[in-house]
């Protein structure tokens, strides 16, 4: 494993948290989305984007520490 660990999950969780993005977007935005999931399963797409986002601030906070440890 090159590089130092906390960097490379905080590469994890940005690539995480863009997979989420983007699913919360297609469920949310798309027609195949919305055809998908209609009335309250709408719901999963939206708490999957806040989760996205909660996952990257994640990212960001450990890409922070990881580059005050160096």
């Amino acid at each position: 494993m090159r590089g130092k660990p906390s960097r490379n999950v905080a590469v994890t969780l940005l690539l995480i948290a863009s997979g989420c993005g983007l699913f919360a977007y297609w469920g949310m935005f798309t027609a195949a989305g919305a055809v998908h999931f209609d009335e309250m399963a709408g719901m999963i797409p939206f708490f999957i984007g806040v989760a996205g986002g909660l996952l990257f601030l994640a990212a960001a906070g450990t890409w922070l520490v990881a580059r005050r440890k160096s």
